[in-house]
């Protein structure tokens, strides 16, 4: 009696591991997240590199934004043809030349003042997971050499616009080459409209 028992525990046993078996779905493909945000913002590089004319800056008005007192902005307003960028990779700032993160300098060239810009791209999680969303982030920032210098009145400007010193998303629409925008994430600059 206990060999039959056992016999038949065992036959169940593989009768309901092989149910198990073929009822699972099979395994997804493994994305490989690091390649695909290196694919994404290596994608942008000949999008982003030019020369560009901020046709419109939309500033969203903050009450409590000390900048945007600073300069009487008190209600939304549309700025345009603001300034002019010129952009270009450069080599990357890490050792490891990491592709993920491509590096950008250029000028900007704002009334009668020019100033050195920088920037690293950053692929979006939400276009890498999902495929959807900005293709990427940034901090734009002053590119000025080390060393002090006496800051300008144009230069206070657009920091306290938001301009400078602010993370932005980034998003280059396929088929309309030329053209490109920026949301400001965290200050006064709602978006951000350049054409080529």
């Amino acid at each position: 009696m206990k060999i039959f028992s056992l016999a038949l525990l065992l036959a169940s046993g593989l009768l309901f591991s092989q149910c198990t078996k073929s009822s699972e779905p099979t395994p997804a493909h493994k994305v490989d997240y690091d390649q695909k945000s290196a694919e994404i913002v290596q994608a942008l590089i000949p999008a982003v590199v030019g020369e560009w004319t901020m046709r419109r800056v939309h500033i969203k008005a903050q009450t409590h934004n000390v900048g945007q007192r600073e300069l009487g902005i008190v209600r939304d307003t549309v700025l345009q043809d603001f300034a002019t960028l010129s952009i270009q990779a450069a080599p990357s700032r890490s050792a490891s030349g990491d592709p993920r993160y491509p590096h950008f300098t250029g000028f900007l060239h704002y009334r009668t003042k020019t100033y050195p810009i920088q920037f690293e791209l950053s692929a979006s999680g939400e276009r890498v997971v999902e495929n959807k969303g900005p293709q990427a982030f940034f901090l734009f920032e002053y590119n000025f050499p080390v060393g002090s210098h006496p800051t300008e009145p144009e230069e206070q400007l657009l920091r306290y616009l938001g301009l400078v010193g602010e993370n932005f998303s980034l998003e280059v629409v396929p088929g309309q080459l030329g053209i490109m925008t920026w949301q400001g994430l965290n200050r006064g600059i709602d978006k951000i409209e350049l054409v080529k």
